[in-house]
Order: structure tokens, then C-alpha cells, then sequence
């Protein structure tokens, strides 16, 4: 183990499982078939961990990170930033650079020893106080390990370092589409196997102060196969063992937080957008071909399915199939008609065509803007009438965002839930809801904290994503930055501990500091220092 010469402090060991829900996680326990979550609950604090709006893996691991909201950061989604004066969007991460604003960077600052392995949206490695390795988005032009050489000692444990399974074929509110279930199985446990030993590896290998790893393997079995809840047990089992191994290793010392960014449902009633969008002659489409209008009327009369047994085979396979359906970039959009849009890759974001902002924008700010945002949410929620017991939840913008960048976000947001549990964008069912298959995201994600100084068998209210952040700087003794917009959890602490008695410090903002440096700098030119 390398060592630094520091001096004892408390450890934090943060282990993030994409997805992972209590949903699941507590029957199993009653169960008696995950008995290291079961230690953990028993012997720690847990609850749940409300995600961000949308609960996606963008931005929700860059709010964890951040402890910021996404009107702080700019970042809503994962196709999010707008090309100006277009109606074309990019992935975030091609218009905006790392900030390195977030708790691996705060505390690699502070001169703690930092290990961050395959958090998603770390595109790529870069120097920190420790080691890093890139996780879920990753750019394969870029490093790939920090430090470079790394990667060749986790190519050599693991028999070459893996970061996720193959591309998922899951498509927003399509469902699941893998080919090959024991292939993609294989290939879960194959690279979970690996990131189990790395993360192993590394935690000998540095004498590190924080430890951040994600596995991302309970999001994909999810998506990929929530109806099959064996073989997902069977995974969470495989997850409980590693953990249990990692706790061995730690010892008693060091305080364990189990997060996910989201939690997970049923894939089962999907929300076609732009279909309902059609119908509420909000989108305006200047003409579509035969095959995606005959789908359209089809699914209209509910006899999409019927169809493919009653037209030739030469033709059915485009009625029955996403043949018969376009992408919504790939629509003939009248611009000067559309009133209201969403993303190509939406999850649940609508957009008013807004003068000004908009090339073709044809409704006016103010007024105008705020009458038709009313409209459809009213709109939107008769869609909840058949299912009384959850409503469907839409927000204004400012609602649920507040900071810089709130003026970029959608106009309107759709949280997804079990009345609308995914999101479509494609055209050309003629229904306004189709059935999914699969998993998709849900708002509430999982928190267990666990070790010295942690309450025992406690169950936490109203956490939050964005808590995580400042809650680790507060145990690590670093300075919480003032724009951070979560709150220390000083409940999860034992009640007389040097924890829940320490006092909160929060840094000087950027502002204070150049203006104390400013005023230090004329004090000195005034004395001719």
C-alpha cells in the first residue's frame, strides 16, 4: 500500500449502484437472500434518496457529484444543450468541458487522497490527487486511467479492463431489445467480476481518504430484463458478495454510503409524445410517407398489431415493425406551425416555440408563453383520468430548477412514474400510449450509510441527491462550497458524536476570495510593499 504520511482521519468509502432500488432490495432481504444488505440496514441508516427531475443517469450523477441542481450546472438530460439559433441538440458533454467542480476535485484540492473508478460522465481520466478511471460515456480518444500507466496493471488483474457491458439496445420507452440473453449476461458478470477485482486492487494499492466506485451493472439486468426478476435476484446477490468483500477489506474504521442515482419500475405503459403532441396540434408535420401513415391510422383503429397478420409479408414486416416509425429528427417539422416540441432522445422534456429564442419560433414571451404552458399541462394531466391512483406530474422549469443556467433547461418537464413509466419520441404509432418492455428509471434511488459514528437500524426521511456531495465534505472536514445546493445529513450521525456536533464550514465563495485578494493587494500598494 502506498502511504502518505497523514494523519489518521475518518475514511469514506462511497459504492454507487446505478439503478438500484428498495424495491427489490427489501423483499429479497426478508427473504434472507442478501445478507449484507441486510448488516448494513441493521447496523446503519438507510432510505430513500430522491433523484433528480428527470431521474436519468444525466444529470443525476452529475448532481451527486456536484451538489448542485441541474439549473446550477446546465445539465438536464442526456441530449441537453441546444446549438444556437437551431433546433438541433447535442449531448452535453460536446459543448461543455469538465468543470471539475465536483467532490473528487474539492477534496483532491484539499490534499486528500482521492480514488474516483468508472463514476458515470467521467468522460475521461484526468490528475487528481490519487487515481481515476473513466467510466460510463467515456471517450475512447481520451485517457482512459489517471495516472496513464495504470491502465496497464488493471488490463493485467483483470485480464483487460472492461467498462461496460455492449451497448445497450434499450430504447427510451421502445423496452428491451438484446438479442442474445445469455451473451449479455455473460457479459454482466464478466465485467462486474472485473470491477470487483480492480476496485480490490486499488484499495491496497493507495493510501487513499476517499473511494468513490460505480457499478452500473444493476441499471443494465433492469432495463434489459425487469421481468425476469429471478435473474435479477440472482445479480443482487452477486452485488451483496462483492460488497461483503469489500467491507472486509476496509475494516471498522471507514464509513460506507450506498447510493443510486435512480431507482427503477415496470417498462409497461410508454407515453408516446410527439403522437400526443399530433393530436393536440401542437407539432405541425408537412407530410409523412405511406408506410408511416398507414401505421398512424392503424393504430388509431387499435388495430396495429392485427395488422401484421393481415397484409402481405412483403409489407408486414414494416406495419409491425419500428420500420414503419420515424425519428423524430427525421420528421418534416412545420416550424411555422409548431407551437410545441421535445428532443430527439427525449425523456420527457417539452420545448414552447418561442420567438426569440427558437429560429421559427411563432409564440410570444410572456403572456402568450405562459398561457399555453398552463394548457398543456392541464392537457396532460385528463391523460392520469384511467388510473386515479397516480397522477401524471409535469413541471414548469422554474419549478423544480433554480441557478444560472435555468433559462436552458426544458419549458416543461414530464417525471416519469407508473403511469407514465417510459417516454417515446418516435412517429408513427397513432397512439398516444403503446406497451413497453423491460425497466425504466424511477425517482426514488436507495441511501444506506454505515460505519463509526453512524446511527444503527435508523431510517432517514427526506434525502436527497444532492446531499451526498456536501454530506462527505462535512465528514471529511473540507470547507462545503457555499453554491452547493444540498444539505448536510447530520441526522444519519449518533446523536453526541464529534459528527453531529461539528460545526458546518462552508467556503468563501469565488467573489469573497478576489475580493479579500483585491483588498490585500491595494493595502500593500498603499504601504509601497
Amino acid at each position: 500500500m502506498v502511504t502518505s504520511g497523514k494523519e489518521s482521519e475518518t475514511k469514506v468509502l462511497v459504492i454507487g449502484l446505478d439503478g438500484a432500488t428498495w424495491d427489490l432490495i427489501i423483499p429479497w432481504i426478508r427473504e434472507g437472500k442478501l445478507p449484507t444488505f441486510k448488516k448494513l440496514m441493521d447496523n446503519g441508516v438507510y432510505g430513500t434518496l430522491k433523484s433528480t427531475i428527470p431521474p436519468w443517469t444525466v444529470p443525476a450523477w452529475n448532481c451527486m457529484l456536484t451538489g448542485k441542481n441541474p439549473g446550477r450546472l446546465g445539465v438536464f438530460s442526456f441530449i441537453t444543450q441546444r446549438e444556437p439559433g437551431s433546433y438541433e441538440f447535442r449531448p452535453y458533454f460536446f459543448i461543455n468541458k469538465p468543470k471539475k467542480n465536483t467532490i473528487v476535485d474539492i477534496l483532491s484540492k484539499y490534499g486528500k487522497t482521492v480514488c474516483s473508478i468508472n463514476i458515470p460522465t467521467t468522460h475521461y481520466a484526468y490528475e487528481i490527487n490519487g487515481c481515476m478511471v473513466a467510466g460510463w460515456l467515456y471517450h475512447p480518444s481520451k485517457p482512459l486511467t489517471y495516472p496513464k500507466e495504470l491502465k496497464s496493471e488493471l488490463d493485467d488483474i483483470t485480464n483487460g479492463y472492461e467498462i461496460d457491458v455492449e451497448k445497450s439496445r434499450f430504447i427510451h420507452g421502445e423496452g428491451t431489445h438484446i438479442e442474445n440473453t445469455e451473451k449479455f449476461l455473460r457479459d454482466l458478470y464478466r465485467i462486474t467480476e472485473k470491477r470487483a477485482k480492480a476496485t480490490e486492487y486499488l484499495l491496497d494499492k493507495y493510501n487513499w481518504d476517499f473511494f468513490f466506485v460505480v457499478f452500473t451493472g444493476t441499471d443494465r439486468i433492469q432495463h434489459e430484463l425487469w421481468e425476469n426478476k429471478k435473474e435479477i435476484k440472482r445479480y443482487y446477490q452477486y452485488i451483496d458478495k462483492i460488497i461483503a468483500k469489500l467491507l472486509n477489506k476496509i475494516g471498522n474504521d471507514v464509513i460506507l454510503i450506498l447510493v443510486s442515482d435512480h431507482g427503477f419500475g415496470p417498462n409497461s405503459r410508454v407515453f408516446n409524445i410527439n403522437e400526443w403532441l399530433i393530436e393536440k396540434e401542437l407539432l405541425k408535420l408537412k407530410n409523412l410517407n405511406i408506410k408511416t401513415k398507414m401505421r398512424r391510422i392503424l393504430g388509431k383503429l387499435h388495430l396495429w398489431n392485427l395488422g401484421k397478420y393481415i397484409f402481405p409479408a412483403s409489407f408486414r414486416g414494416h406495419i409491425g415493425g419500428k420500420m414503419q416509425t420515424i425519428n423524430f429528427e427525421e420528421a418534416n417539422i412545420d416550424w411555422n406551425r409548431t407551437k410545441a416540441y421535445t428532443l430527439p432522445l427525449g425523456v420527457g422534456e417539452i420545448f414552447i416555440n418561442l420567438k426569440g429564442r427558437e429560429p421559427d419560433g411563432i409564440i410570444e414571451p410572456g403572456e402568450e408563453y405562459e398561457e399555453l404552458r398552463d394548457w398543456i399541462i392541464k392537457e396532460l394531466k385528463k391523460l392520469s383520468v384511467f388510473d386515479e391512483k397516480e397522477s401524471i406530474k409535469v413541471f414548469k422549469r422554474e419549478e423544480i430548477y433554480f441557478g444560472e443556467y435555468v433559462n436552458c433547461a426544458p419549458d416543461l418537464i414530464i417525471q416519469v412514474n407508473n403511469n407514465i413509466c417510459g417516454i417515446n419520441t418516435r412517429i408513427g404509432y397513432g397512439s398516444i400510449f403503446s406497451d413497453g418492455k423491460g425497466g425504466n428509471h424511477r425517482i426514488n434511488g436507495i441511501f444506506l450509510a454505515y460505519g463509526p459514528d453512524i446511527k444503527k437500524g435508523w431510517k432517514i426521511k427526506d434525502a436527497e441527491i444532492v446531499d451526498i456531495a456536501p454530506t462527505i465534505l462535512h465528514i471529511m472536514r473540507v470547507p462545503i462550497p457555499k453554491d452547493m445546493d444540498g444539505r448536510v445529513l447530520k441526522e444519519i450521525f449518533k446523536e453526541n458524536s464529534e459528527l453531529a456536533k461539528r460545526r458546518i464550514i462552508y467556503q468563501e465563495t469565488v467573489d469573497e476570495r478576489d475580493r479579500i485578494r483585491k483588498s490585500i493587494k491595494e493595502l500593500k500598494a498603499l504601504r509601497g510593499e
